[in-house]
């Protein structure tokens, strides 16, 4: 197995959350060596941050027709790769409490892995950087740039410097993480966009 081929295959198995556009656009290599992965979340932690008091947790693997992934292209503007989406739901005391997926897009060099959680009218409630795989461009998990997603819902423009101000010195990773999040909010829409709850 050639080298190049070797840094393909464990940038997708480090991004393994899923079919993003972080794995598909030839950019596998870093200047930045093991050191500069920085693990925030665990899934586990993630998890029982954004459904915290759940008394019942499952997932929901979702298949996307070739109909449903030519739509979602359309609504984004970009091809989104094919592959099942996992989703994260919760409920607690017959209450549902949405949807979160974890997912991963490209920063600069290496993907991103993330977590959107989405409120039962599909509305963002939180977003949280789990794991930062660069020595630089990590203020993209404060929470200053993160809760500018809160109450976007997929007709959100969600366009980087306009709705959204990036992180200065993150420009990457500004963009790749709002394109997740207009991404994830598509993708949950248009499984359960008919269930929306007032």
């Amino acid at each position: 197995m050639s080298t190049r081929i070797a840094v393909v295959l464990i940038t997708l198995v480090l991004a393994g959350t899923g079919p993003s556009r972080a794995q598909n656009d030839g950019v596998t290599e870093s200047p930045d060596g093991a050191e500069a992965v920085k693990v925030y979340f665990t899934e586990t932690e993630a998890l029982a941050k954004v459904f915290a008091g759940a008394d019942s947790l499952w997932v929901e693997t979702w298949h996307p027709s070739a109909a449903e992934t030519a739509a979602l292209a359309e609504r984004l503007g970009w091809q989104v790769a094919p592959g099942a989406v996992r989703i994260h739901r919760g409920r607690r005391q017959g209450r549902d409490l949405g949807y979160a997926v974890i997912t991963a897009e490209q920063g600069r060099f290496r993907p991103i892995t993330f977590l959107v959680k989405v409120a039962p009218d599909l509305r963002v409630e939180m977003v949280l950087v789990m794991v930062y795989r660069e020595s630089r461009g990590d203020g993209v998990k404060r929470q200053r740039f993160l809760k500018q997603f809160r109450r976007k819902d997929s007709a959100s423009p969600l366009r980087l410097n306009r709705d959204v101000v990036g992180v200065s010195g993150a420009t990457m990773s500004s963009r790749g993480i709002t394109a997740g999040v207009k991404r994830v909010l598509a993708q949950l829409d248009l499984r359960y966009g008919n269930r929306r709850q007032p």
